[in-house]
């Protein structure tokens, strides 16, 4: 089951120091000057408008109202959007937060080097930690250029289907942690929360290792050669980002409006330290909570919905145990041909059991709602609560968010009618919300979700996400070290499927070639 790695302070730009366990109004920061100085910095998109802070048990009863009944319903799955997005989507969000400073004494690093190292960013520090010459985990092979990746166990299980019976290179490096010798050796150890995004890491260690084979057929060794690899590496990542993930999931209008014409709301000075936007973190970008699926055709072994979204934390080490074994068993290497939709690709064809991502709405599958950490509380004297939904809207609560129609019509867009806020809500279900007026001043996490429902079948966010998720991308982009946006005429040169002006996540998994493991290729 996850672990939990959620934000527990929130350090916010001129407002102080909130905290899950002393919610409400802004304190003064009585934390540690070190740590506190190694905090990531929040701020506020729309510092004008007013915090949105209803009564708790409003939002558990909203929570209520966002359990997924109906979680074999084909007409739920998100027709256009394969279910590796979801988990690509978590990568990132890691790539944005990760901290580079973590385990450091604070004496061995000047501010110059805490404030790099908290920023938030789209560079790959995830994946790179500190680099070949700094990082003091076994990220690197001996020749400081490649990165490491683990075997796994070979398994009986599954042998009359596949070889589950090979020890494979498809799991993430592990051994060097003597607390717990299954702990991942990577640069950010939530990447190892669930088996879903700990394939997508190792995706993209591998993808790394053959942009480095790839330039050194060029003549190129040494530090060079890491650096120009790992520049490669992070422009594709930033562009499939830009021109594959996020036209999947925000309206494209706006996209497009903001890589043009600029960011209005998320300000800052490219070269000065970056904030996280707390319409962002809290809300905008948890749309992926609602993608998530009940079960998963994962592989040859365990398909017709056999890996329950259970069982990929249990095949982790961060949150399980990798089922007792001590590196990830054979038979749960990942099929990415089930995850990524790679039909137009010569010879391969669609795989018969894609999983979809679910539709962009206010609904999240039951185990959601059954979270084992009960014991988290993000109001003062209010019961601790299992529900994710409930445990996001408290959150929002806590940081003080305005409400969704407060953003919508400081941005100029159409204001979702009290009647779409809560359609599809049974009446007696729906009437104690409307009686405290949450229909005319809903929460904007609820409200970002069901604006998708309402204005988009749940295909792709509104006007409302699309802004706050578009700028704070771009910002960020535009706020890294490499950072694709600051050559506007760069494009790909790596091999994809329509050359020159391409490069999606189904390029980078057909470059790295290795999709099926299991199976071999198809054809």
């Amino acid at each position: 089951m996850p672990h939990r790695h959620g934000q527990v302070n929130y350090l916010i730009e001129g407002e102080g120091l909130i905290t899950e366990s002393e919610p409400g109004m802004p304190r003064a920061v009585s934390a540690p000057a070190p740590a506190v100085e190694r905090m990531l910095r929040f701020s506020r998109l729309f510092p004008t408008l007013p915090k949105f802070r209803p009564a708790p048990q409003l939002l558990v009863t909203l929570a209520e109202l966002m359990l997924d009944e109906a979680i074999n319903d084909p007409s739920r799955d998100h027709p256009r959007l394969p279910a590796g997005f979801t988990y690509l989507g978590q990568f990132i969000d890691h790539d944005l937060t990760f901290d580079q400073t973590t385990d450091i004494p604070t004496d061995d690093l000047t501010l110059a080097q805490i404030i790099q190292g908290r920023t938030p960013s789209l560079d790959l520090d995830s994946v790179y930690g500190r680099g070949p010459e700094l990082e003091e985990k076994r990220l690197y092979a001996a020749d400081k250029l490649h990165l490491r990746i683990g075997l796994t166990t070979p398994t009986p299980f599954g042998q009359e289907q596949a070889n589950t019976l090979a020890e494979l290179p498809n799991d993430l490096p592990r051994g060097d942690d003597q607390t717990d010798t299954k702990l991942a050796t990577i640069g950010d150890p939530r990447n190892d929360e669930n088996l879903a995004v700990a394939q997508t890491h190792l995706a993209f260690l591998k993808f790394h290792n053959k942009v480095v084979d790839r330039l050194a057929a060029t003549g190129l060794q040494g530090a060079e050669l890491f650096a120009a690899a790992r520049r490669t590496v992070t422009l594709h990542y930033q562009w499939l980002v830009l021109h594959d993930f996020l036209p999947r999931i925000l309206d494209g209008e706006t996209l497009s409006n903001v890589l043009v014409n600029g960011r209005k709301f998320y300000q800052f000075t490219v070269g000065e330290e970056p904030t996280m936007p707390l319409e962002f973190s809290v809300a905008g970008y948890r749309l992926g909570h609602s993608l998530i699926r009940r079960d998963y055709h994962f592989n040859v072994v365990f398909q017709d919905g056999g890996a329950p979204f259970e069982l990929l934390f249990t095949f982790s080490a961060l949150s399980g145990d990798l089922g007792g074994n001590p590196t990830l068993p054979s038979n749960w290497v990942i099929n990415w041909q089930r995850f990524y939709d790679f039909s137009p690709a010569p010879l391969l064809g669609p795989e018969p059991r894609l999983n979809p991502a679910r539709r962009i709405d206010t609904l999240l599958i039951p185990v959601l709602h059954t979270l084992p950490e009960g014991e988290i509380t993000m109001a003062p004297g209010f019961p601790p609560t299992a529900s994710l939904a409930a445990r996001n809207l408290l959150r929002g609560r806590l940081v003080g968010l305005p409400s969704g129609q407060a953003v919508a019509t400081l941005i100029g867009a159409p204001t979702l009618t009290p009647f779409e806020v809560f359609q599809g809500v049974p009446d007696a279900k729906a009437q104690p919300l409307r009686a405290a007026h949450l229909d005319t001043e809903t929460p904007l996490w609820y409200y970002i979700l069901k604006e998708a429902e309402v204005l988009n079948s749940g295909l792709k966010l509104g006007p409302v996400g699309s802004r706050i998720v578009a700028e704070t991308f771009v910002g960020l982009i535009e706020a890294s070290r490499t950072s694709v946006l600051a050559d506007r005429a760069w494009r790909p040169t790596l091999p994809a499927l329509v050359s020159g002006s391409s490069f999606t996540m189904a390029d980078l998994l057909l470059f790295v070639n290795d999709l099926n493991p299991l199976e071999g290729p198809r054809g």
